[in-house]
């Protein structure tokens, strides 16, 4: 068992047949083989062990991180026996607990179990559940013979009023034949003044797609322009700041990155602008290829770790289950991406950034995007999909002002194009999480 907490958590140990679980000193769960998973039918990495386990063994997983602290795991004991909640039922599982020996990691690895056990608890669950069910049956009897004998006694009353009423309703209708034929000839009116409102809307129509049309060649054709200069304006920034037409002062130094930083972000506008002109007239360029997801996210990982190191973010990538390969776009996924973890780092509020990448349910791969920031309120998150907008968040004014409100109405509209959706669910003072789905093969013509 030690050489097991001298490795971690083994790639071989993933096909052992019961649970094998890495725990921090906290009872965070940073690691899991799968199976425990697949048992709950939720996930559990990356959240407290004690979250799936009833109270009496929550005091005993306290124990056990308090003792592995300061003692060695040889001086735990036996097996330590939790009891696992699952949907409807607890099941009682045996742990051996293995400890670093920095004593910072736990590894929780399931005993054998006794199957004379195991059969016995699943005959007393099965006879629990068939008296649960008749107990539920004959409730759900007496409140249907309950709701018949209310039925059966508005029946009479209403039978008694329907006698009364009937000859006020034969009055009524020949008042109402009356005001029919009236709103007949009113309709033929009416009819006249609708075709004329139709006509009137389809020019409007056209007039606001040529208009719009316009608008998209405009944006499509002043982003071309404008990044001209723009290259120009950052190349003599980069010379000036090698020096080449000669030294700088630390003042003059300092002027120049600020004149390249919002040199940059002007480029990243225009480029975001293009972008969605491109979308909006139906023309987004595409060139589907075989991608490997997880490989895509650890290098953007890598090249968004300075960007996290100046907010003191962890970023963590968890896999779960194997992958598959998908044909997609390579450079609009890392598009996607890019604002979505970038997002998370200036958002998060230094909280870690979680990057799950696992298979899809119906084919395809899912990246969901977590962070543990102040969240987005439920008034607010259908504005973020809309251009330019940037929700003010008090914690972080500055980062929101660095971007252009683009990045998410691009991201989604790629997401759609590349046969796929994006989605946020997120809780106020718990955080975010942008869910991506993308299929394994974008749609026929793209």
């Amino acid at each position: 068992m030690k050489e097991l907490a001298s490795l971690g958590l083994h790639p071989l140990l993933r096909g052992f047949p019961g649970f094998v679980l890495e725990l921090a000193r906290d009872g965070t769960v940073l690691d899991s083989n799968g199976r425990l998973e697949r048992a709950l039918e939720r996930g559990v990495v990356g959240a407290p062990f004690g979250a799936v386990l009833d109270e009496a063994s929550r005091r005993k997983l306290d124990t056990i991180l308090t003792r592995a602290a300061y003692e060695p795991c040889d001086d735990l004991g036996a097996a330590w026996e939790l009891m696992l909640e699952g949907r409807d039922t607890l099941q009682p599982h045996s742990f051996y607990p293995v400890c670093d020996e920095e004593g910072t990691r736990l590894w929780l690895v399931e005993a054998p179990r006794d199957p004379r056990f195991d059969q016995m608890y699943e005959e007393l669950a099965s006879a629990n559940s068939e008296q649960a069910n008749a107990q539920r049956q004959l409730a759900k009897e007496k409140a249907r013979l309950a709701r018949a004998l209310d039925e059966l006694e508005r029946e009479f009353s209403q039978n008694e009023r329907l006698a009364r009423t009937l000859q006020a309703q034969n009055e009524e209708m020949q008042a109402q034949n009356e005001e029919l034929l009236a709103m007949t000839e009113q309709l033929h009116s009416g009819q006249d003044h609708l075709l004329s409102a139709n006509q009137q809307l389809e020019r409007r129509s056209r007039e606001l797609q040529i208009a719009l049309g316009a608008r998209n060649r405009f944006y499509a054709s002043m982003s071309h322009e404008l990044r001209t200069p723009i290259n120009a304006v950052m190349g003599y920034n980069d010379l000036l700041l090698a020096e080449v037409y000669g030294s700088l002062n630390e003042q003059q130094e300092l002027a120049v990155e600020r004149a390249q930083r919002a040199a940059r972000h002007l480029r990243e506008l225009v480029n975001d602008v293009l972008d969605l002109s491109r979308l909006e007239t139906g023309r987004p360029d595409v060139q589907p290829e075989e991608v490997h997801a997880a490989e895509v996210v650890e290098d953007l990982l890598e090249s968004l770790r300075p960007l996290a190191e100046s907010t003191r973010t962890q970023l963590r990538l968890l896999r779960h289950g194997e992958v598959p390969v998908i044909r997609t776009d390579p450079r609009r996924l890392r598009q996607i991406l890019m604002n979505l973890i970038s997002n998370a780092i200036k958002f998060g509020a230094g909280s870690p950034v979680w990057v799950h990448v696992s298979p899809g349910r119906s084919g395809g791969i899912t990246i969901e995007v977590t962070d543990g920031g102040p969240g987005i309120p439920d008034e607010d998150q259908a504005r973020i999909w809309d251009e330019f907008v940037q929700l003010g968040r008090a914690d972080n004014v500055a980062s929101a002002r660095e971007g252009t409100g683009l990045g998410l109405p691009i991201s989604r509209r790629l997401a759609r194009v590349l046969g796929g959706s994006l989605d946020v669910s997120s809780t106020v003072g718990v955080g975010s999480t942008f869910r991506l789905t993308l299929p394994t093969a974008p749609p026929k013509g793209e």
